[in-house]
């Protein structure tokens, strides 16, 4: 899904500059492997741990300090959650240009320096960074992982893939893989923990009185609408968690807005892409006729919240919940 937020953009960089670097304290597989593989439980050396992935094996230093993250959802996203703030990061662009982030917010990356899109970040601006170590994800291509490995150890973290059983419950996954290769398995099961004691804490500030109401999650961009994929996305995970019964049309799968009605439930929150407020949805015909919208139990989230694949979007999907689910009058 990642395709839907992110563009594609061209690389200008000579990969010539790099070749000085190619004795750096890492292993590289000579292809890409088919599939990922679960971290490798770390061999410690007296410099670095051997993390194994899908694009064959890293020498991380015990205790990086300087780490260059290219996905704010899945690999800034869970360093934040660890007390540990990257020098660099990648970012995506909205409709009007400007540099958009998912499940944490720009306060929390305050002094580190934006190398572009997540896909296709800046090579030359990584490579001033002086990294120890780069967080990638299998979106960066083979080749583009051989250019950052190039600069400093590369670690390319698991991507949520719908295709996959193993997906579900992702972004807790992700919390621990990269826990593992920072060397903070202790800190990432506090994490967890937390957010167990406040889906616990929710539920009983629900109570009963949703026991028989339905909830629905809708994604509209472009005129096309599509519901997340049951506990493979984070915000259908959560509820969950919390015990709602969801309606999931066609999950993942782009439909016409004709076909809204599948929708149809108790409570609806609209993450909307092109970030309409809710009168627009109250106004249109087609929109309205829904009994989430008449009985003002429908609500608009952004997709920079209700979008994030990390555990700091989940919470912050939590505040939403409370907020629209516990304390809307």
């Amino acid at each position: 899904m990642a395709g839907n937020f992110r563009a594609w953009f061209g690389l200008s960089l000579s990969i010539g500059c790099t070749s000085i670097l190619l004795s750096a304290c890492h292993l590289t597989a000579d292809r890409a492997e088919p599939a990922i593989t679960a971290i490798q439980q770390p061999s410690t050396t007296s410099k670095c741990r051997i993390v194994r992935h899908v694009f064959g094996e890293t020498c991380v230093p015990l205790k990086p300090q300087r780490i260059v993250a290219l996905d704010p959802s899945t690999t800034v996203d869970p360093l934040i959650a660890l007390d540990i703030k990257p020098i660099g990061f990648g970012s995506s662009h909205n409709g009007k240009g400007e540099a958009v982030i998912y499940g944490i917010s720009f306060d929390d990356i305050a002094g580190a320096k934006n190398i572009g899109n997540p896909e296709e970040p800046s090579l030359e601006k990584i490579l001033l960074l002086k990294p120890d170590l780069i967080l990638a994800t299998e979106y960066n291509r083979y080749d583009r992982y051989k250019l950052l490995s190039a600069i400093a150890p590369t670690v390319v973290v698991p991507y949520i893939n719908e295709d996959i059983i193993e997906s579900k419950d992702y972004f807790q996954k992700n919390l621990r893989y990269v826990a593992k290769v920072v060397g903070k398995e202790a800190k990432a099961e506090a994490v967890l923990s937390q957010y167990q004691q406040r889906i616990e804490k929710l539920k009983k500030r629900l109570g009963k009185q949703f026991d028989r109401l339905e909830v629905s999650i809708l994604y509209h961009t472009g005129g096309y609408i599509y519901g997340p994929m049951k506990d493979i996305d984070p915000n259908s995970s959560i509820l969950t968690d919390l015990g709602l019964r969801q309606k999931l049309p066609h999950p993942g799968k782009y439909l016409n807005i004709e076909t809204i009605n599948e929708f149809d439930a108790d409570i609806l929150f609209i993450i909307d892409i092109d970030r309409r407020t809710l009168s627009f949805y109250r106004q249109n015909p087609i929109f309205s006729s829904l009994k989430a919208i008449k009985n003002h139990r429908a609500y608009t989230v952004t997709p920079e919240k209700w979008y994030a694949l990390g555990i700091s979007g989940a919470n912050k999907i939590l505040d939403d919940l409370e907020q629209y689910l516990v304390n809307d009058p």
